[in-house]
């Protein structure tokens, strides 16, 4: 059986998103089959800058009315402001490192993710800081991670940036702080410290019309500066996806291939499980499904290998998938990913190299 990336060699490369603590259990699947790897958190700025500060659950507070405002807590006490206008104060590289070192000693190319998030930092530590202080807070964050992973190949710079509800910019701490032209800035920071990485525009649902449309107008914008090189279509998708979806898929690959960037497929996994209607089939139906939706979206992959460069799954085994919790409170077996539990090939991966 040929490995993942033999297969695909002649298309583009092939890549895994991996944990620190799960890395050695995975290592020989990962050299087998991956050209590359991404940190799933390890590089992300709460693993660099560990601290106490826990973000509110806002899954189980009481979604607004429409026109309504979110009531957010009070953000905790700041009891030591340096810690976060210089965030090389206190670091921790430990779990970043071992991913890193990991991949250089097995000749295996590694991507950033991610330099910028609104999903991971110091929650109510940033909202208390001056706009002035935040800026020094990023350019020492990226300089550091500049300095202590030069050789990663790529980064995704400001992560999921644009907004999902009909918006065009997600409202995060760091556009309130920074104002609504933001993102150039940052990217152009991000050029300076990274010279000779390409710099990726990273997102979710991006073969939504709607959110589409937000993206290219943002990579646009990015483009005339000069600051960005690859679009990362972060493809979590679901093995209940149709025709139609497929067809959006083709018609965003299309759209995203005219702006001559590069595109990358940055988070690639297959969720099983429908949550409109969760038991509507058995685990053995569910895997199949997810069997003929990798076959079909690596078609795809390939009708449009003139403009990917890789393909990184979002994890290697179903053991360790963030889909095995999310919305999973009822722990209903998942089957996202191209190995099974005990890291051996599934049908979806014999599916994906037999084409």
């Amino acid at each position: 059986m040929k490995t993942l990336k033999e297969a695909y060699k002649n298309y583009f490369t092939v890549g895994a998103a991996v944990s620190a603590h799960w890395l050695d259990e995975a290592a020989e699947t990962v050299k087998a089959h991956f050209n590359t790897v991404t940190a799933e958190n390890e590089m992300k700025y709460n693993s660099i800058h560990p601290h106490d500060y826990q973000k509110p659950d806002f899954r189980h507070m009481r979604p607004p009315k429409p026109g309504e405002k979110r009531e957010l807590p009070p953000p905790p006490p700041m009891t030591n402001r340096e810690r976060f206008v210089h965030p090389s104060l206190e670091t921790d590289f430990s779990s970043g490192d071992k991913i890193y070192n990991f991949a250089r000693e097995n000749g295996i190319a590694v991507r950033g993710h991610t330099l910028m998030w609104h999903g991971n930092y110091p929650w109510g530590m940033f909202e208390q800081l001056e706009p002035e202080e935040l800026e020094e807070n990023s350019i020492e964050h990226f300089k550091m991670m500049s300095e202590h992973y030069p050789d990663c190949f790529c980064w995704d710079v400001v992560n999921e940036a644009v907004d999902d509800h009909g918006g065009y910019l997600r409202e995060t701490v760091f556009k309130k702080k920074f104002g609504d032209d933001y993102l150039p800035e940052i990217y152009s920071l991000a050029r300076k410290y990274f010279p000779n990485a390409l710099l990726c525009c990273n997102d979710y649902n991006e073969f939504n019309p709607q959110k589409r449309d937000s993206i290219l107008k943002l990579i646009g914008t990015l483009k005339e500066r000069g600051v960005v090189d690859v679009v990362g279509c972060q493809c979590h998708v679901n093995a209940q996806m149709g025709d139609k979806q497929f067809d959006e898929m083709r018609r965003g690959f299309e759209m995203y291939a005219n702006t001559g960037l590069r595109i990358h497929v940055t988070e690639l996994d297959v969720n099983a499980i429908d949550w409109k209607n969760p038991d509507k089939l058995p685990p053995a139906d569910l895997e199949r499904k997810v069997t003929e939706t990798y076959s079909k979206l690596f078609g795809i992959f390939r009708e449009f290998s003139d403009f990917i460069d890789n393909v990184t799954l979002w994890g290697v085994s179903d053991r360790h998938s963030w889909l095995n919790h999310f919305k999973n409170e009822e722990g209903r077996k998942n089957f996202p990913l191209l190995f099974d539990e005990e890291y051996k090939p599934k049908e979806a991966l014999q599916a994906v190299i037999d084409f």
